[in-house]
């Protein structure tokens, strides 16, 4: 009995969270149990392998071809952002082709992703070539109009979320085409300017909501606008609802076969919660794993207790916070545009790699020279820097530090390997989770983890050195008030502009700051629910060894992992 500590209860409950999650997802995926999902792979004209979620209900054959629709998803993201509009148009008797773009997820860099899927979806017997759609959002919006100029394939019905109309628009061509924007999306402007769309509606009275033309002939036209921004646009209730929708009355003439749903009826809100629970049970499994692992001989030498001693008083832990949390943000958007600046002309492994980068390095740098500056009382960064209470860090220790870390790492691929070979789905929720890396986004990971690691080092001395406050009669209580206060202070400076940005948006209908500048309030949507993990995983490290260097390493790995999968491959790279 002794063994079931609460370290294996909790290491149990995140296996149970984990598989609980995937079932869940896999069977919302799946239409509950009325469609059939694999992964498949295909070539562009290019040559370049394009990944994809194929989603075919499993009353599709070809005696019974069904109409069928490409998804494409935006920048930075992956075949999973737009996985609601799989899934709701699966189960309504579309087979729905859901594909990484070049250079995103896990298919090549390269170009021609949303031509090669027209194409390969007409190869599939069960498919009625005659009816084929596209929903593109953002960058995929702008993939489905190429696809649509270059591919032999009719394409009849065409949704764009927050993506732009083509000049060459007209109202003929392309064949049934729906807008959904969000009200304040910061990128398209349809809410409030409609100049854009008069050529291909053929009108300037341009109403929300009202269709224009014909569905039999190819003209029928409509703008709809959702209350939300360009991040939450692909799991919009109302514009999933709407594209569902729209594909019947193109693809399906309207009718209402035995399989029809209405349009309400949505299910991939369930999903996105199988998503939340898997990926929370895989967080969650970090911190038993490390106080099993390390009682282990090969790293019971690194186990140490934590030091209470010399915290900061209420008006230190205020003022230094608020200074921590400035430089954090302060520093966003000049070292961002000094990175992608430098991009222009450093042609970089990754787009955006360098500007975050950039960011994340160049921030660090300063918060470490404050710490040099103006160092509190009885904390030096000399003391802080040390890994044993010396002035030197000794390599062994370090060396098995990052081995700890690298094991829990382990165990997370592990389980995204499982996940992803056995039920097509990845650990995540919505945001950029743990994918499967490629290898060459694998090479690139090393990198971000020594910027993570330098970032991260400098984090614990700042929540855990100088912002640490004095201990609570127990030592749950402790740990749970630094923890609390830890989250706090690091997460409050980017959760106050995610508050600011959707707020502003609500009340008033408009972004806060339009363009990239404005897109790039998106980031702190990711870094928010993150940061507050790392933090958590911060103030365990230090809780484990007395130092700073554990948390530092394991967020460094998962990071660096995250941001490696996420970020897209330049196709520069490719010639």
């Amino acid at each position: 009995m002794s063994r079931f500590r609460p370290r294996y209860v909790i290491l149990i409950l995140s296996v149970v969270l984990i598989l609980t999650g995937t079932a869940t997802a896999s069977v919302i995926q799946g239409g509950l149990g009325s469609v059939a999902v694999t992964e498949v792979d295909f070539r562009a004209a290019d040559g370049s392998n394009i990944h994809s979620t194929l989603q075919r209900p499993t009353y599709a054959t070809n005696s019974v071809p069904l109409p069928a629709v490409v998804v494409i998803h935006g920048i930075i993201q992956s075949k999973e952002w737009l996985m609601a509009f799989g899934i709701e148009l699966a189960r309504r008797g579309f087979v729905v082709l859901t594909i990484d773009a070049n250079g995103h997820g896990d298919s090549d860099p390269g170009t021609g992703a949303g031509t090669a899927a027209l194409e390969f979806l007409t190869t599939l017997d069960y498919v009625n070539a005659s009816s084929i759609g596209i929903i593109g959002h953002s960058m995929g919006g702008g993939i489905a109009w190429t696809a649509i100029q270059n591919s032999t394939v009719a394409v009849n019905a065409l949704v764009i979320v927050g993506s732009p109309v083509i000049d060459t628009a007209n109202t003929t061509y392309p064949r049934n085409m729906l807008v959904a924007v969000g009200e304040f999306d910061s990128l398209v402007r349809y809410s409030t300017n409609r100049t854009g769309l008069q050529e291909s509606f053929g009108r300037t009275d341009i109403e929300a909501g009202t269709v224009y033309g014909d569905f039999r002939n190819g003209t029928a036209r409509e703008l709809f606008i959702a209350r939300t921004n360009h991040l939450f646009e692909t799991v919009n209730p109302e514009i999933v609802s709407e594209s569902v929708e729209w594909m019947k009355d193109t693809l399906k003439g309207g009718s209402e076969d035995a399989h029809w749903l209405q349009k309400t009826d949505l299910i991939y809100p369930c999903w996105l919660v199988g998503g939340f629970l898997s990926l929370l049970g895989a967080l969650l499994s970090v911190f038993p794993l490390l106080a099993i692992v390390i009682d282990l001989p090969a790293f019971s030498g690194l186990k140490h207790e934590s030091n209470t001693g010399n915290p900061a008083s209420s008006k230190s832990y205020v003022i230094r916070g608020l200074v921590y949390g400035a430089i954090g943000l302060g520093t966003f958007f000049p070292l961002l545009a000094i990175g992608a600046l430098a991009e222009g002309v450093i042609h970089p492994l990754q787009s955006f790699g360098l500007a975050v980068s950039t960011w994340i390095l160049g921030s660090a740098l300063i918060a470490a020279l404050v710490l040099w500056r103006f160092p509190r009382s009885g904390v030096s960064l000399k003391s802080l820097v040390s890994i044993d209470g010396g002035s030197e860090v000794p390599l062994r220790k370090l060396v098995r530090t990052l081995l700890l870390a690298l094991s829990v790492t382990v165990w997370l691929y592990a389980w995204t390997l499982l996940v992803d070979l056995g039920f097509a789905l990845d650990i995540r929720c919505f945001l950029p989770g743990f994918n499967d890396l490629t290898p060459a986004r694998a090479l690139v990971a090393p990198l971000y983890f020594v910027v993570f690691f330098v970032y991260f080092l400098v984090d614990g001395f700042w929540l855990m050195g100088v912002l640490r406050t004095g201990a609570k009669q127990t030592w749950g209580r402790t740990q749970l008030d630094w923890t609390i206060r830890a989250m706090f202070i690091k997460c409050i400076p980017y959760l106050s502009i995610v508050i600011l940005e959707y707020g502003f948006g609500l009340i008033t209908g408009m972004p806060i700051i339009v363009g990239y500048a404005g897109f790039s309030l998106l980031f702190f949507y990711a870094f928010t629910p993150y940061f507050a993990t790392s933090a958590v995983v911060t103030v365990w490290g230090y809780h484990l060894t007395d130092h700073y260097y554990l948390g530092a390493a394991v967020n460094a790995m998962l990071f660096a992992w995250v941001l490696a999968a996420a970020l897209p491959i330049p196709t520069m790279l490719t010639t």
